[in-house]
């Protein structure tokens, strides 16, 4: 007699989503799509990439940055392109 192996709608719901965006050129895997700046830094830093969560945090919308805050919730999709700079940073 063959094991079945059922899985309910809600355990489907509970696993995470893993998705990437890009901070400063890094590959960086999320798993919520609503996150804050702050998070998204934190993220970031924990994955290895070069950013530090006093930075300046923007998302790409179109053809240019916009500043998205550390208190700023913001929706987060796949292939999302930020940037983190340095509060000294004055290029």
């Amino acid at each position: 007699m063959p094991i079945t192996t059922e899985h309910t709608d809600r355990e489907a719901h509970e696993r995470p989503v893993r998705f990437q965006v890009t901070v400063n050129k890094h590959a960086v895997t999320l798993t919520e799509h609503r996150m804050t700046g702050l998070e998204i830094k934190q993220a970031a830093k924990d994955q290895g990439a070069a950013v530090e969560v006093d930075f300046q945090l923007s998302v790409k919308r179109g053809h240019r940055y916009e500043v998205v805050g550390d208190d700023d919730t913001i929706a987060v999709h796949k292939g999302q392109e930020f940037i983190a700079v340095a509060p000294d940073d004055n290029s």
